[in-house]
């Protein structure tokens, strides 16, 4: 074999295994594996596509035409899976009336900067706060850096260590603030009045993880939280949910929750993949995990704020709710055909 078959071969077996990568990703996006490690492949999905792209060139460089054509498919139905979170599906808001400001923060075990966070929901003017992982510690720092002056109103289940903790900090009255559920962190609901006689319900969600637990018990998780979001959706006032989902787009757990008018508002802005975690460490994120989802309304900013002394990138969008009924394209429907 001379050293010019040797590359090809190299490039030509490097190739299909690149684009089985690929079709790999996009199996996982579709079929809801229990598996852990298959989990783990979802929330990589967008990566294993990129490989399938190298795998791409490598078999155009050594004209494998067959191949490259099933590797071109791969990739094409790899597009079809995330090209969602790349398109705007709603109009924007014509004006700022009505908005409300959205701020999502996973504090890593309550040691993020206090002083940051304040600073961000001030610079922002943000309206609610959602926060996971809120220990007793962060709590009394957050207050004593003036983040109650800001958003006085609150309903917050802090826990003394480690990551269960969940409140939502608001500039609204807040009524009926309750536990959502029963899971293995705290996951909570509250209506706040934005004037008028016109309420929204917010819900701060932090399902488990996937991993290190076992996979059953994130997906039991998962089905429990899109039970519980439909039936406050059925009770007729706009929706936001605000959380660290441990769950990406390509997760199909995920995307059930994005059904009966709801809809993942990075999505709605056509934001892109949007990735918040891991947010300390030498590489960029990598996960689209902190999101944002809605029912009767509409998102106009989107995007991915820092959190200095946080494993996570917080989100930030300006949310306008639709007290009418009609959903976010005015029609009655919820953007995928389907009546509200």
């Amino acid at each position: 074999m001379t050293p010019r078959e040797a590359v090809r071969r190299i490039c030509f077996g490097g190739g299909v295994g690149a684009v089985a990568v690929a079709a790999l990703g996009v199996l996982v996006h579709y079929i809801g594996p229990e598996s852990n490690t298959l989990i783990i492949a979802s929330s990589f999905v967008p990566v294993l596509l990129a490989v399938g792209v190298a795998g791409v060139v490598a078999l155009a460089a050594v004209r494998a035409r067959r191949t490259l054509l099933a590797g071109l498919l791969v990739l094409l139905a790899g597009i079809v899976t995330q090209a969602p979170l790349f398109v705007r599906n709603a109009p924007a808001p014509a004006a700022a009336d009505g908005q409300i400001r959205v701020l999502q923060a996973n504090i890593r075990l309550g040691e993020a900067d206090p002083d940051a966070l304040v600073d961000l929901v001030r610079s922002r003017r943000a309206d609610l706060l959602t926060v996971e992982e809120l220990t007793d510690a962060a709590v009394t720092r957050l207050r004593a850096a003036g983040l109650e002056d800001l958003l006085p109103v609150t309903f917050l289940k802090p826990k003394e260590s480690g990551g269960g903790g969940t409140g939502i900090y608001s500039r609204f009255p807040m009524h009926d603030p309750r536990m959502l559920g029963r899971f293995s962190m705290a996951n909570l609901v509250a209506g706040i009045d934005v004037g008028d006689g016109r309420r929204v319900t917010v819900v701060a969600v932090h399902p488990m993880p996937p991993y290190p637990s076992p996979s059953w018990m994130w997906a039991a998780e998962m089905s429990k939280l899109t039970g519980l979001l439909h039936r406050i959706g059925g009770e007729g006032d706009p929706v936001i949910v605000s959380g660290d989902f441990n769950s990406t787009y390509s997760h199909s757990r995920y995307r059930s929750i994005l059904t009966g008018g709801f809809v993942d508002a990075g999505e709605q802005a056509g934001a892109g993949l949007v990735p918040t975690y891991p947010a300390d460490r030498w590489y960029p994120a990598m996960l689209a995990i902190d999101r944002i989802v809605l029912k009767d309304a509409v998102v106009g900013e989107y995007e991915r704020v820092d959190l200095p002394g946080s494993d996570h990138h917080g989100i930030f969008a300006s949310v306008t709710p639709e007290f009418d009924g009609t959903g976010f394209d005015g029609t009655g429907f919820d953007g995928t055909g389907a009546k509200r």
